[in-house]
């Protein structure tokens, strides 16, 4: 809260009347000095002023504070139905370990979504003894120009499909489908 804040909250509790007599008293003593908590009281004043003006006055019947009197010293008729004040302890524990496991399962949760809604890294990116490239590369430099010319160009087409899918199969990770492939490429004759 900014000092401006404050002042105009001040200025509200006064006017309100909700301050205790001595915080009254302090604010009747700085208001004749800070002009700007004077002009916040007043300006509470304008703004509430008509609230008062339109409700008529009400005063209380006159056994009722006698009544709150007796209720607040605990005597007459009402003393002994009022129930015995139970300390906080126990609860507010409850309260701070409830509160504890409930960050916690929170944070579990949050873990959880985490890691089950996160995309995996790029393809490439998870580690491999030989890396996918090296496979590929191996695999077509084992053909010369003479086993090219030997097969036709729709075997050819069906290789190069072969070894790609391969490749990618070891880019994505999956290395028994990329090692069975590549396994399967180096056993064919041509």
């Amino acid at each position: 809260m900014t000092e401006e804040d404050d002042i105009d909250a001040l200025a509200a509790e006064y006017v309100l009347g909700s301050l205790s007599p001595a915080e009254r008293a302090e604010v009747d003593a700085r208001r004749r000095n800070d002009a700007s908590l004077a002009a916040a009281i007043a300006a509470w004043q304008l703004r509430l002023g008509p609230l008062s003006e339109e409700a008529p006055g009400l005063e209380p019947p006159a056994h009722l504070f006698s009544r709150i009197l007796a209720r607040i010293s605990g005597q007459g008729e009402t003393a002994d139905r009022v129930a015995a004040v139970v300390p906080l302890t126990a609860s507010r524990r409850r309260f701070g370990l409830a509160t504890v496991a409930g960050a916690l399962a929170a944070c579990v949760a949050l873990a959880v979504v985490w890691f089950e809604h996160t995309p995996p890294g790029p393809p490439g990116t998870h580690p491999t003894s030989v890396s996918c490239g090296t496979r590929y590369k191996v695999f077509w430099e084992q053909f010369d120009r003479q086993k090219y010319a030997r097969i036709s160009a729709e075997q050819l087409a069906g290789l190069s499909r072969m070894a790609l899918r391969a490749y990618d199969a070891c880019e994505a990770g999956d290395d028994q489908d990329a090692r069975a492939l590549f396994d399967r490429l180096a056993r064919m004759q041509f």
